[in-house]
């Protein structure tokens, strides 16, 4: 019993810097998504009070951010549905 839980105690310290670097790049796209989501809204109500207004002009800077970004949000959403199939 002992020399089993040494073994996966051994694996585990083992896969402790790649374990590290996987959450890292997590984090980082986390962050992206999250700016992202951040500059979809603010385009979105910016496009409702330039509706209301009557006022709508749909190419904003916010928006001109937010479109590279789809790219980016597609693949990512792409690459999580084949790895889970």
């Amino acid at each position: 019993m002992w020399d089993g839980t040494r073994e996966a105690n051994a694996r585990l310290i083992a896969a402790a810097p790649e374990t590290a670097a996987e959450r890292d790049r997590l984090r980082e796209i986390n962050a992206e998504l999250l700016a992202a989501l951040d500059l979809l809204v603010d385009a979105i109500d910016e496009m409702q009070i330039a509706a209301a207004t009557g006022s709508l002009n749909l190419v904003t800077d916010k928006m001109r951010a937010v479109l590279p970004l789809r790219t980016n949000a597609r693949a990512a959403i792409a690459k999580a549905e084949e790895e889970s199939a």
